[in-house]
């Protein structure tokens, strides 16, 4: 390759301005003509330290040629010796500022090397003054003129950030990368890439140490695997394959359940999601309902951009709807991560003001519309890319892959930090648990139903395994929980989280299924109703908030057409002991009258209230009050 056109793709590619033509531009002085062309074979053959000698000596003949000091300036850049590039560049401007007005780009990128980012950005607006400017460079120009002011406030205002290594049974002279937790903390997911093999791997929490990683066999091939997502309970992943024979396009989507301890086949999500392009790093809402990713597919706004897909009441994929301009840009968004709070976006982006290359960010949902894509901040962002963040379901703590110094392997580790409070998503906890058989103590797979008690809407809807179970909780919402099974009676339970102070520690359960055979056969224990409610000391129901709740009788006592059952008011010690009395008769009339409204046989029902004469809870404290304002029901044996 000819020596000038070797400093033109070298000055292309480091700076983007472009040198000089050779036969245009030679010394004049015979001297400093073979000084130049000597230093043009060194610099060619690679011996920077002769080419730097022989451009010195053409400067001391002939100080005013202009085109040795850019090509100082590109040797020293390289070298990373900024401080005299940055020299070479100003002597040849105070030399003739219009010679090559590009140099003003290459001075500005210097400079920001150095730090020097109020003189970097004063020469990138000299170089969009100058006509006839590289189109392409004047983008570049343009974008770091946004950028740097946010990068001097970011580094006048760094946010909180300490990452830690999360270990050496995870951590190796591989790389590691794109971490992904079950809502408990207690499993890992990450991709491991050993030589060009990519590969799930998986360590378990003991004792408060991640164990030993391990391959994930059921999910790993000769071809690579990556870029996924878990539901919070670990039962299923979304993740990303490329090149495979039975794809739609260069990278397809495909999921695969946990059943019984073992990864199912995974399956194509299927040409409604996957297109011949590129589809990325899923990412799936907590109610399983709502899919996010990135791809290049036609129709986006530039780039890779974030698309989303909903399920139809049928639980079939929607055609995905690229996401507006407050999270997607002309220029690449990837690697969405929607936390359980099912309203915070975390992404990364190289179109939004930011520290340099791919940024991190994240955006709101607010009434149904994302909020303008807000900086992580420095030092979480740098000027280097980021890569993609997972959040803990608390909030509290983010994990993320980096070679940054932290990482002394100079490989992609996998660490992880305390966020900052205000990157934090809205605080969620978690019901855990198993359920069983009460008499044989055998464990049961169910049906678990999450309702929201204030306007009875269907939260979650899904069935377990005989394994643990867990659902995320959102704080400000009161819930209606239940577990139910054929031939067994269901159990309900209430998580108020819409209360002020609410102890978010998670809640973890024993559930024990009774099956209705015994309770016919024996009677039964009353059973508390937690998830009825009336109108403030009124006998009014409230079909809404209860409504879940009675539908669950209705269905036991239609699946069972030779149960009867007897509904039992109670009251706390609120009031007069008449008044409670009458007040816990009424209420569970009023259960009473909704069931015959529901074709339930009066022959197979009766009432009775207690008032405040039997309490199960304390009434000195509103917490105990409430636990004794209840509706049971037991099964009669007849």
């Amino acid at each position: 390759m000819g020596f000038f056109k070797y400093i033109i793709l070298f000055l292309l590619i480091v700076f983007g301005t472009v040198s000089l033509n050779a036969q245009s531009y030679l010394p004049k002085n015979k001297k400093a003509k073979k000084y130049y062309k000597q230093g043009r074979k060194k610099f060619e053959a690679g011996d920077f330290d002769k080419a730097i000698k022989y451009f010195e000596k053409t400067l001391n003949k002939e100080p005013d040629f202009i085109p040795v000091y850019y090509q100082l300036a590109s040797i020293f850049y390289k070298r990373k010796e900024f401080q005299k590039s940055e020299d070479y560049y100003k002597k040849s401007i105070k030399i003739d500022s219009s010679f090559n007005v590009q140099v003003y780009y290459s001075l500005a990128i210097v400079l920001e090397k150095q730090g020097k980012l109020q003189e970097a950005l004063k020469y990138y607006k000299r170089f969009l003054t100058k006509s006839n400017i590289n189109g392409d460079l004047e983008k570049k120009a343009l974008k770091k003129i946004k950028n740097i002011p946010f990068r001097i406030f970011a580094l006048s205002h760094p946010v909180s950030f300490e990452p830690k290594s999360i270990g050496n049974n995870i951590n190796t002279i591989n790389n590691e990368y794109l971490p992904v937790l079950t809502g408990d903390n207690s499993k890992l997911i990450f991709t491991r890439r050993i030589n060009s093999q990519e590969d799930f791997y998986m360590s378990i929490k003991k004792d408060g140490k991640w164990q030993k990683a391990i391959p994930v066999k059921e999910l790993n091939t000769p071809a690579n695997e990556g870029a996924h997502t878990l539901t919070p309970d670990g039962k299923t992943i979304y993740f990303t394959v490329c090149d495979r024979s039975r794809s739609y396009g260069s990278c397809d989507l495909f999921m695969s359940n946990k059943e019984n301890g073992k990864w199912t086949e995974p399956v194509n999500l299927g040409e409604i999601i996957n297109s011949p392009f590129w589809e990325s790093q899923p990412s799936i809402s907590v109610d399983r309902k709502t899919l996010y990713f990135a791809s290049n597919r036609p129709g986006g706004i530039g780039g890779k951009d974030i698309w989303v897909s909903t399920k139809d009441k049928a639980g079939r994929w929607t055609k995905p709807v690229c996401l507006d301009t407050t999270v997607n840009t002309i220029a690449d968004e990837k690697a969405p991560y929607i936390h359980p709070d099912n309203k915070t976006l975390y992404f990364t982006s190289s179109g939004h003001t930011g520290m340099g290359g791919l940024d991190l960010f994240l955006s709101k949902k607010v009434k149904g519309k994302w909020t303008d894509a807000k900086n992580l901040g420095y030092p979480v962002n740098t000027k280097n890319d980021e890569g993609a963040l997972f959040v803990s379901l608390d909030g509290k703590t983010a994990y993320f892959s980096t070679d940054r110094a932290e990482s002394k392997r100079k490989n992609l580790d996998i660490y992880y930090f305390d966020l900052d409070t205000v990157l934090q998503p809205e605080k969620v906890t978690y019901v855990k648990g198993i359920v069983f058989d009460k008499k044989s103590l055998v464990k049961l797979s169910a049906k678990l139903e999450l309702y929201d008690n204030s306007t009875g809407e269907k939260i979650l809807d899904k069935r377990t395994d005989k394994d643990t179970f867990l659902l995320p909780l959102k704080i400000g919402i009161d819930y209606n929980f239940s577990v139910s099974k054929k031939g067994y009676l269901f159990y309900s339970g209430r998580f108020n989280l819409n209360r002020k102070n609410t102890i978010i520690e998670p809640y973890e359960l024993k559930i024990s299924l009774t099956k209705i055979d015994d309770m016919v056969k024996h009677g039964s224990q009353p059973v508390v109703l937690p998830n009825i409610f009336f109108e403030y000391k009124s006998a009014v129901l409230d079909t809404i908030g209860s409504g879940a709740e009675l539908n669950k009788l209705i269905k036991l006592l239609k699946n069972n057409p030779e149960t009867s059952i007897r509904i039992i008011g109670h009251t706390d010690n609120v009031g007069s002991e008449s008044y409670n009395l009458q007040l816990s008769q009424k209420r569970a009339k009023a259960v009473y009258d909704y069931l015959i409204s529901k074709n339930i046989a009066e022959n197979r029902m009766e009432y009775i209230g207690y008032g405040e004469t039997k309490p199960i809870s304390s009434n000195d404290t509103e917490k105990g009050r409430s636990k004794n304002r209840r509706i049971e029901f037991e099964i009669l044996n007849k």
